[in-house]
């Protein structure tokens, strides 16, 4: 074990001593669930407070509970994190919250993966659509107030997600006063950003409540020598329809032109290339687009029992259009390299509904609670692909001026699917506190799918229909009022629509997790703190073949430990910090396996900010992996890259803040992948300054 990752663990067990015997005899743990209700559902969002911390969280439980009380690996990242690291993508949150890891592309098509395993989908307020890196898919932040992360599977309320977790972002709403704020931001690589963000009631009473946010940034990267733009407009309104009874709604717009850039090949003897390199190994005029639209719906209502009923709605459509080439091998001897064509249009759709009520009751003297539910999901995916693995040889040097053409109207579709994938389920929780310091949870969930895969190409169609019932449960022991223990197992079964080369649809997706672990509050949940061990089997996972067939791998494990701290230390002091360890095995071999290489062994992510005085505020972060490897034989060396703040408070109304990233200017890669693509350089230093004013 390296220097950093023993000094992770010795911080992180320090604090979390420390933090015990400081404060744990002043802290009362207070519940948040009576007879007559669960407070958190009246929660305020966390742009109004500077915290780093909420109450509670929904994440994979649907009903609002306190961090404590999930028996599972949950973090809230608050507008004030996302403020303070003047994040406009979900990959940069991720890249510096412990746990995580960002595998780098251009911004909007990167990947974000937990426990080895890439988030396939990201909730908006509980309710899921599909998320890809190269469709470009990563949501942007300007619309939301915070993000709920959770490591691990939860097939009990997300039947369609991935092993690795889900994230689910809270939507900004109506406000009871006028506010408003807006932004202007330069920096390096010609960074730009201008936003404006307002809510206001919009009548006398403020029974209905409205807002507007509007967003946009872009850069230049040197690479590349050419604009890259993304944008964000959001409105919503929320009425009450009377005193417990509101209906949200909400439009979501979204979109980015970025140039795609794959890193860099290899070189003649099959290492990475020496940095800093700047070099563009692809044709000037790659392309890529994307836009979606987001509609949502919810409506809410408190029952006298203390009940509690939502009935939640989004339907989205997004579009991505490519047309670019990539190296497709090492670059030889001769200086020359193989170039790749790659085009598509993407069209995807999502529709769902989830209907759930909430129940607290009093179980032999104490509170406990059950939820039940109804969701429905309906996804399609039309797409359209030209991709070819014979590839045309090139000199380095030409590679700029490779003459433009539109790929897939010269070569027409090498591959044309419409997928529809349809899910209905039942679910249920029940949560039971036999004692007043032990809750017992237990849920279940019974689901039917029916998947349509057409192949346009060949004009065949295979359909499939499953049905599966899975089983979750989990306890949460209080030993004192500033620590509990934790235990749970989870699963996840889902069909998949991949045709091997015998015309047969795969076996479905089948995984366990089994995580234990100790969760901490402080200071009245001012710091909140966890150690996780877990254990993840997996099954049946797709892969693709040296003759680019479909096929079922074999059985994976996935263990490790995390821990994390995320809070405020003292008034002034704001920390998020964390270590993660992690170890892959095939344990049930197939005719064709791969060890996932995208997290290393070990991580350590470090951010704090400290209020000098009322007006200056500074912050500054770590991030350390160890070695990254990879099955071409392309190592990546472990690497640290420090990153800094400044704010300053002109007036109530005036600030200004500076950020810069990689402030020592570490040459490293942050991604290594084949002989000729995804082999992607870390950022070199970066600053870009904000002017935000409030009104």
């Amino acid at each position: 074990m390296s220097k950093y990752p023993k000094f992770a663990f010795t911080t992180l067990f320090s604090c979390m001593v420390f933090s015990s015997f400081t404060w744990a005899e002043n802290q009362i743990r207070l519940s948040t669930l009576t007879v007559e209700g669960n407070e958190l559902y009246q929660e305020e969002a966390s742009e109004e407070s500077e915290s780093y911390t909420v109450n509670g969280a929904t994440v994979g439980s649907k009903t609002p509970a306190t961090l404590r009380d999930i028996p599972q690996s949950v973090s809230v990242i608050t507008h004030q994190s996302i403020k303070d690291q003047n994040a406009d993508t979900l990959e940069e949150i991720a890249e510096n919250t412990p746990g995580l890891r960002m595998l780098p592309n251009e911004r909007g098509r990167s990947s974000v993966i937990a426990r080895g395993y890439k988030y396939s989908e990201y909730n908006v307020d509980g309710l899921p659509a599909q998320m890809e890196s190269r469709l470009g898919t990563m949501p942007n932040l300007a619309a939301f107030d915070r993000i709920e992360i959770m490591r691990g599977p939860s097939g009990l309320f997300d039947a369609s997600g991935e092993m690795g977790g889900i994230i689910n972002l809270i939507r900004k709403r109506g406000t009871d006063e006028f506010q408003g704020n807006a932004e202007v931001s330069l920096g390096t690589n010609e960074q730009y950003e201008a936003g404006l963000d307002i809510g206001s009631p919009l009548n006398d009473d403020g029974s209905v409540r409205g807002r507007l946010v509007i967003n946009g940034f872009g850069e230049t990267p040197e690479e590349t020598d050419k604009s890259e733009h993304h944008e964000t407009l959001y409105a919503a309104v929320d009425i009450d329809l009377n005193d417990d009874t509101t209906l949200g709604l909400g439009f979501l717009h979204q979109a980015r032109d970025v140039t795609p850039n794959n890193g860099l090949p290899l070189d003649a003897n099959g290492n990475l290339l020496s940095l800093p390199n700047h070099d563009y190994y692809a044709p000037s005029w790659n392309s890529f687009t994307m836009e979606s639209d987001d509609f949502f719906a919810d409506l809410t209502h408190s029952f006298a029992n203390g009940g509690y009923g939502k009935v939640g709605m989004r339907y989205r459509e997004n579009t991505s259009d490519w047309n670019y080439m990539y190296a497709g091998s090492a670059i030889s001897s001769t200086d020359t390299v193989s170039m790749l064509p790659y085009a598509g249009d993407v069209e995807q759709k999502a529709f769902v509904v989830d209907a759930s009520y909430s129940q607290p009751f009093d179980f032999m003297g104490t509170i406990s609670e059950f939820v039940m539910g109804a969701d429905y999901k309906k996804f399609e995916d039309d797409r359209r692909e030209y991709k070819s693995r014979a590839g045309t040889t090139y000199a380095v040097s030409d590679l700029s001026s490779i003459a433009y053409y539109d790929i897939l109207a010269t070569n027409g579709a090498s591959s044309y699917s419409n997928v529809q994938r349809e899910e209905t389920g039942l679910y249920g929780k029940l949560t039971l506190r036999p004692i007043a310091n032990l809750a017992i949870i237990a849920g279940g969930r019974a689901s039917q799918w029916d998947i349509t895969n057409t192949n346009k190409l060949t004009d065949s169609t295979t359909k499939r229909s499953d049905n599966k019932a899975i089983w979750y449960g989990g306890a949460v022991y209080d030993l004192d009022d500033s620590h509990s223990l934790y235990a749970s197992a989870s699963e996840l079964y889902v069909p998949q629509e991949y045709v091997d080369a015998n015309g047969d649809v795969l076996d479905p997706r089948e995984g366990k997790q089994v995580e234990l672990g100790i969760k901490s509050s402080y200071l009245d949940d001012a710091i909140q703190a966890r150690f996780s061990l877990y254990q993840i089997d997996d099954k049946n996972a797709w892969g693709v073949n040296s003759s680019r067939e479909f096929i079922a791998t074999g059985k994976r494990r996935m263990q490790g430990a995390e821990i994390e701290i995320i809070g405020q230390v003292t008034e002034d002091f704001k920390v998020i910090a964390g270590y993660s360890y992690i170890d892959t095995d095939i344990i049930e071999e197939s005719s064709y396996d791969v060890l996932i290489s995208y997290m290393p062994e070990h991580m350590f992510n470090l951010w704090g900010s400290y209020q000098v005085n009322e007006k200056l505020n500074v912050g500054l972060g770590l991030n350390t992996l160890s070695k990254i490897e990879n099955d071409s034989g392309a190592d990546a060396s472990a690497y640290e890259v420090v990153n800094a703040m400044m704010s300053y408070q002109f007036t109530p109304e005036l600030s200004a803040q500076l950020n810069i990233d990689n402030l020592l200017n570490e040459k490293y890669y942050a991604r290594v992948g084949d002989s000729g693509q995804f082999n992607i350089p870390g950022a070199e230093r970066a600053a870009k300054a904000t002017i935000r004013y409030q009104f």
